[in-house]
Parts: C-alpha cells; structure tokens; sequence
C-alpha cells in the first residue's frame, strides 16, 4: 500500500502520559541536584533520572502511528475515548478522596467505597457483585496490612 492510503495519527493520552513521566522525572532530578551536588545524594537518583528520560525518548516514536484510512478513528470513537478519558479523572477523584478520608472515615469503610467506586466507574453494573467483591477485598487488604505493618490505621467495622 502506498503513502497516499495512510496516515499519521497521534494517540494523545499516551503522549501526555510520557510528558506527565518525563516533567516529574526532570523536576525530581533537578530538586535533587538542587539539593546537593554531593556523590552520595545522586549515585542513584542521576543515573536513574538520565535512564528514565531515555526510556521515554524511546517510546516516544510509538506515539505517532502511521494507519491505513480506513483505521482513523471517526467522531463515534473520539467520544467514547473522551469517555475513558472522563472514567480515569473521575478514577483519579475516588483516589484522592479515598487517601483523604482513611483517617476520618475509617482504613475499611473507605476501602470499601473505593473499590465499589472502582469497580462501577469500569464498567460493573451488578450491584451484588460488587458488594460481595468490595468486601472480600476490603476484609483481604485491612487483615493483610495489619498483618505486615504494624501502624494502627483507624479502622470503623472491623
């Protein structure tokens, strides 16, 4: 197939995800060298900042894929990508919340909600399975935590 049948298309979200990777690479790194130029304070932080950045120059070509016409997507597909888009940002809130409320809420009431946020926000719609599977990994996750860290996190059933 020739050039004129194909084209270039950029997959955005990808592409901000390696600039959002790359600026908290660079801003740790440069904090770092702000901090001390000393050996000890980058023997680790410098070679892996550099290795980082190089990783993201090299996925960075991946990111403008050359397709056929008949694959660009159409005005259909956009909107469902935006819909994913808004699915994440609202994935991303839940997270937010869930930190902020582990202490005032309790570690299992705000697991719990988390997940069964999680769970609908991906696509579950029955509402049996996503109690039964909240709790189950809520009951795993407070127990398992206790088990292994010996922090007392404020915890409101169990």
């Amino acid at each position: 197939m020739g050039s004129s049948g194909q084209r270039r298309v950029v997959i955005w979200g990808h592409l901000l995800l390696l600039c959002v990777i790359a600026a908290i690479i660079l801003a740790y790194w440069l904090d770092a060298r702000g901090t001390s130029l000393k050996t000890n304070n980058l023997l680790l932080v410098q070679p892996g900042a550099i290795l980082g950045l190089v990783l993201v120059a090299l996925v960075l070509p991946q990111v403008f894929r050359k397709v056929s016409v008949e694959e660009v997507p159409d005005a259909t597909a956009r909107r469902q990508d935006l819909l994913n888009v808004g699915r994440v940002a609202l994935l991303a809130g839940a997270f937010g919340l869930f930190v902020f409320s582990l202490e005032t809420i309790g570690f299992d009431i705000a697991t719990f909600v988390f997940v069964a946020a999680g769970l609908y926000l991906c696509g579950e719609k029955k509402l049996w399975v996503i109690g039964v599977y909240s709790a189950i990994f809520t009951v795993l996750v407070v127990y398992g935590y206790q088990a292994l860290v010996p922090y007392p996190f404020p915890l409101t059933v169990l």
